[in-house]
């Protein structure tokens, strides 16, 4: 103390202070030091505590990982989470909801298409006019609901066939792209060609699978007179009083027309869409690394029109074909005198010529194709985006 008090009270002659004279100070310092040592103890307990909890943590993080570990199988017995269930299952499904809305927004078009497909007389080639009074006829005869006659047919054939051919179709891109040596497959963007083969594929696939209710769906809407009573009870006709055979009747046409016309709207769509892309992307001013800006539904419906249009032009002599062989043991004049597609055709052009016979309501198949080609591919790209 009395150095304390000497040191810090020092006259300015250096001479010392009677600390007695100042017998509080020493007692003011020891307190405000135990102060600021009880305040630097707690500091330091509280550091403490925050490393036990911190180790605690630390300990229980690793008996956690430890447990998973121990839980997990051997290294490379188990691959990636597979997802092709869910893939697939959003494809069939997206398929199925666009060749529905499609058909049934189109089908009064087709019932009046098929009528003049069917018929091989010159005297009654398809002009709008002509179609239009057809349609107005089965209108005032039979109702509105007549002009959706076999509808039911064509939305269980359509249904199962947009579901097969858009399925297929991105699987067989996906496994024709990774074959050729993309490994990233069909997600990483196809070529044309890759599209054109993977739709004809597709195409094909689908027609062999649902051909049966195809021809169904043509008996039914090219004559009033039918007597099948329904899809079912006009299955079962055919089978008995024209063989099994007959469910497939003009299955080779079919084939040849849908190859080519499934691989052109596949090849077309695709790389319409492709084409808009990267010109909103330039539009925008976009870097060449930036990622492509998305389609509109306009620009989708645009392009589903376009690729109609072209693939459906491209291969209609093949579709006047199919339809004459189909219906041909019920319609007069139909495809029964054929006796091969190459008969068929040169038949068609001999005796109806190129506008009234081989192209026969192409004027008709613009105004319906294009249309449900935009629906049918607009509806399926929106349900896989949301699907997915």
């Amino acid at each position: 103390q009395r150095w304390w008090a000497a040191r810090r009270h020092k006259s300015p002659a250096g001479a010392a202070v009677d600390a007695g004279a100042l017998p509080q100070v020493p007692v003011v310092w020891w307190s405000s030091a135990g102060i600021q040592m009880m305040i630097g103890m707690q500091e330091q307990e509280r550091r403490d505590e925050e490393e036990r909890e911190h180790g605690r943590r630390m300990a229980l993080e690793a008996k956690l990982r430890r447990r998973v570990t121990e839980a997990m199988p051997p290294t490379g017995s188990v691959g990636p989470i597979d997802t092709s269930y869910s893939k697939t299952s959003t494809l069939f499904t997206a398929g199925a909801l666009s060749g529905g809305a499609s058909k049934l927004l189109t089908a009064p078009i087709d019932r009046v298409k098929i009528i003049y497909q069917v018929n091989s007389d010159p005297k009654h080639a398809f002009t709008m006019r002509r179609g239009l009074a057809t349609a107005r006829h089965i209108i005032v005869d039979a109702g509105v609901i007549a002009l959706w006659r076999g509808n039911s047919a064509a939305i269980a054939r359509d249904v199962p066939y947009a579901s097969i051919v858009f399925s297929s179709y991105a699987m067989y891109e996906d496994a024709l792209l990774k074959s050729a040596g993309y490994p990233a497959g069909a997600s990483g963007g196809g070529t044309v060609w890759s599209r054109l083969i993977a739709g004809s594929t597709a195409g094909a696939t689908a027609t062999f699978l649902t051909y049966p209710l195809d021809v169904m769906r043509a008996r039914l809407a090219a004559d009033a007179r039918s007597v099948h009573q329904g899809y079912l009870d006009g299955v079962r006709h055919i089978v008995r009083t024209e063989g099994y055979h007959a469910l497939y009747a003009g299955l080779r046409p079919t084939i040849l027309g849908i190859v080519p016309y499934s691989g052109l709207s596949f090849a077309a769509f695709e790389t319409i869409k492709v084409k808009m892309q990267e010109a909103s992307h330039r539009r925008k001013g976009g870097e060449p690394s930036d990622p492509l800006p998305p389609l509109t539904g306009a620009q989708r419906l645009f392009a589903g029109g376009s690729a109609g249009a072209i693939a459906q032009t491209l291969t209609y002599p093949l579709t006047v074909v199919r339809r004459r062989m189909q219906v041909g043991g019920e319609v007069h004049g139909g495809g029964g005198k054929y006796m091969g597609v190459s008969h068929a055709l040169r038949s068609i052009y001999t005796v109806e010529g190129v506008a009234n016979g081989l192209f026969k309501g192409l004027s008709l198949a613009l105004l319906k194709g294009p249309v449900q080609s935009a629906i049918g591919f607009a509806v399926n790209d929106y349900a896989k985006k949301v699907l997915s």
